[in-house]
């Protein structure tokens, strides 16, 4: 096809996450096909291949030097028109080297948080704005994101994030719930669960038999399950680990909730709102996108967590009447956080790489 475009990509994100990304990208019409680079194979996706890197990648520093010259070669070999990368260490960098040695553009997306906060530093952030700077597009979870990196000056800012795949994310038709309330995300401080299980301290002396599913996993696993114990929430709080099919555990439970010191824009909260449920959400990052309070869902301040008991209790205590604020979370995914929306967007910037 004269129109058609082979991506090369170097990505670093988890189950999921990755699937999120790459699914409405593997979609868009122009793409032939996409070819990442990474350190093991990963999902079955549609027009996606996988290139494994030497296991002497796994060391950081040869991961540096030689990755670039992978990427460079496997451009040459695919004919490919653009290269991808996500997460800022180190794929901005082995792409921005590739798209040095190939003279091919490049498209950068924007996860997680710190890379902000690195490239607002005057001296070691210099580097990471010259290859943003340089890039085709940087895109970003949301609002508040595309605002700060305007703020720094850099006009090459779309908001293109994970997107939800709406026709498999859809309201549970199930008359009974196994959990009051579901957490699904990694475990780790940034998480804040510790918030969560506090709420659920002060729940639990109205209500005893209150349960909440714990989904994840991370670092603070150990920790948190030994917490739990120590306060004798075991009998309310479960922990099941990783689960690749979230929305069988979404359809176990009647609400969602999470209380993050940051965020981009989590997927499993996107999930949780494209299955209809009553969501409650610190409001962090590009959250605000999507929690519209008391429309799409409860949000609350960092500043004002002692909230949250009071938010968990109300949506405890009113979800079969919530039937307003369910549909209107999930017509937000739908229109702006669907696969579909992002396949609009991917086909409006992969539009001008072929006019190049």
């Amino acid at each position: 096809m004269k129109d058609s475009i082979t991506i090369i990509s170097s990505s670093r994100m988890g189950p999921g996450t990755f699937e999120a990304k790459f699914i409405p990208l593997s979609k868009v019409q122009q793409v032939d096909k996409i070819v990442v680079a990474r350190k093991e194979l990963g999902p079955d996706i549609d027009k996606v291949s996988y290139q494994v890197l030497p296991r002497l990648c796994k060391n950081p520093i040869f991961n540096l030097l030689i990755t670039p010259f992978i990427l460079a070669r496997l451009v040459k070999k695919h004919k490919a028109k653009l290269l991808l990368g996500y997460h800022y260490i180190p794929h901005f960098y082995l792409v921005y080297m590739a798209a040095k040695l190939t003279g091919t553009p490049y498209i950068l997306g924007h996860t997680g948080t710190d890379v902000h906060r690195l490239a607002a530093l005057p001296v070691r952030g210099w580097f990471i704005r010259k290859i943003i700077k340089n890039a085709m597009f940087f895109n970003v979870p949301g609002s508040k994101s595309k605002a700060r990196w305007n703020e720094l000056g850099f006009d090459n800012v779309h908001i293109l994030h994970s997107t939800i795949d709406t026709e498999r994310f859809i309201p549970s038709t199930a008359d009974t719930k196994e959990f009051d309330f579901i957490y699904i995300g990694r475990l780790e401080v940034y998480k804040g669960l510790p918030r969560i299980f506090n709420a659920m301290v002060e729940l639990i002396k109205i209500y005893p038999d209150v349960k909440l599913a714990v989904v994840g996993y991370g670092s603070l696993e150990e920790e948190l399950k030994t917490e739990v114990q120590k306060r004798g929430l075991d009998g309310n709080i479960s922990f099941h680990g990783f689960q690749k099919d979230t929305r069988a555990w979404l359809h176990k439970a009647r609400i969602f909730v999470m209380a993050s010191d940051n965020e981009g824009l989590p997927c499993a909260l996107m999930e949780a709102m494209s299955c209809g449920m009553v969501c409650i959400s610190s409001l962090v990052g590009n959250i605000p996108d999507i929690i519209v309070n008391e429309k799409t869902g409860f949000g609350f301040a960092l500043t004002e967590v002692q909230n949250l008991k009071d938010l968990m209790q109300n949506a405890y205590e009113n979800e079969p009447n919530l039937e307003t604020m369910k549909k209107e979370a999930r017509k937000m995914i739908e229109e702006h956080h669907s696969h579909k929306s992002a396949i609009k967007l991917w086909e409006n910037e992969l539009n001008e790489v072929i006019k190049q």
